[in-house]
């Protein structure tokens, strides 16, 4: 063969391989920033509709709009007959909120629902029948384009019933065919452990329906139970009598053994704290196993202002990784208050998100950190998020 050709097949032979490298590795990009978008941190703030009567006053005027994505307007409630009606309280609706939030880039979702057993109840007769899930369904998709939302929040506090597995699996298909994905945001808040409290959820059924769940990591230990612990432990300790749970086991039940997705994963830590008031240790048992004069306090108005005062003393637990203050001093009652410091919440954000790579964190809720001037918990999360992308 003449060289001339041996040379010339030599180029054909690089432009073919050059060409079909790019062809491998062009997808590849592509779908390396698909999924990049698909799993950009979301720092999503629940906003309650009562933090504009607290004090120090709290509303759209108030929310730092760029340090946040996603804000879940809190609560809209269904009406107590279960039938699938809406029930707008007085004072819900803030044009503003969606205004200057879409101004900012962020996402606004209406929370349904909420802790009131009440609203359990009505959940619970909704999706019992078909009709009153898609009444709900056409109530709920009219609300959010009348008012301008982007989608909404399900808190369905708790599905326990044997049947409401199946029947909360039906509203949230309901709900998904009226509020397509791509179009509307569908997400829930669901508890830091379903196995134990909302065993009515079936987690891996639900999540093609959802476009992220809201894992309430909090609630670990308050007055319902009879010794005191953190609030909203980073680490599982050895020491807590019971083994509640810690930030960490819940994330691992949610990815490993449930098999949610890690981009629909949100991780919820707390604003507020809570002081039991008859003991000062911690995993301190109550008299009588009784915790329920515990009481629970915010972070910006209450809890801030007694770190180091008020004959409160700051201490670290190394196991749990978590701050506790303690009062022990004669003459004044007893007194132990968990919660989360800066440190703390920056700390689980890192680990979160950094090192896990789950889609996104959220708090309870956006006003409790909220002195009058300046919110500690929130600039440490929006800091620290700022960092790993």
């Amino acid at each position: 063969m003449p060289k001339t050709l041996s040379l010339a097949g030599n180029r054909i032979a690089l432009w073919i391989l050059t060409w079909a490298m790019l062809a491998c590795v062009l997808p590849l990009q592509f779908l390396n920033a698909q999924e990049a978008a698909k799993t950009s941190p979301r720092l999503l703030a629940y906003y309650p509709d009562w933090a504009k009567y607290q004090v120090p006053h709290y509303s759209a005027d108030q929310i730092p709009y760029k340090k946040i994505t996603h804000i879940a307007h809190a609560f809209l409630l269904l009406q107590k007959n279960g039938k699938g009606g809406l029930y707008v309280e007085d004072g819900l609706l803030e044009p503003a909120l969606i205004t200057q939030a879409h101004a900012a880039g962020v996402k606004v979702i209406i929370s349904i629902g909420g802790a009131d057993p009440d609203q359990a109840a009505a959940f619970a007769k909704i999706a019992a029948h078909d009709a009153y899930r898609r009444a709900f369904a056409a109530n709920l998709h009219k609300f959010v384009l009348k008012n301008g939302y982007d989608g909404a929040d399900i808190d369905w506090e708790v599905p326990n019933a044997p049947e409401d597995t199946q029947h909360c699996i039906m509203l949230m298909q309901t709900l998904r065919d009226e509020l397509p994905a791509g179009q509307w945001l569908l997400s829930m808040a669901v508890p830091s452990d379903p196995r134990s409290y909302g065993t009515g959820f079936d987690i891996p059924a639900l999540e093609p329906l959802v476009d992220f769940f809201n894992v309430m990591t909090y609630d670990f230990h308050g007055p319902w139970t009879d010794h005191t612990g953190h609030n909203s432990p980073f680490l599982l300790s050895y020491e807590d009598p019971e083994q509640e749970g810690s930030v960490m086991t819940s994330m691992d039940l949610y990815e490993h053994e449930y098999g949610v997705s890690r981009s629909k994963l949100n991780m919820g830590t707390a604003f507020y704290g809570y002081q039991f008031n008859t003991v000062s240790e911690l995993w301190q048992f109550c008299p009588k196993d009784d915790c329920s004069r515990t009481t629970s306090w915010n972070y910006g108005t209450y809890i801030k202002q007694r770190i180091g005062q008020k004959g409160f003393v700051r201490h670290y637990d190394p196991i749990a990784m978590e701050p506790y203050l303690t009062r022990d001093v004669p003459g004044m009652p007893p007194a132990f208050l968990t919660y989360d410091d800066p440190v703390s919440t920056r700390r689980k954000v890192r680990y979160v998100i950094g090192e896990r790579h789950f889609g996104g964190v959220f708090m309870w809720d956006l006003s409790a950190d909220y002195d009058g001037q300046s919110q500690d918990l929130l600039n440490s999360m929006y800091w620290e998020l700022l960092k790993l992308r």
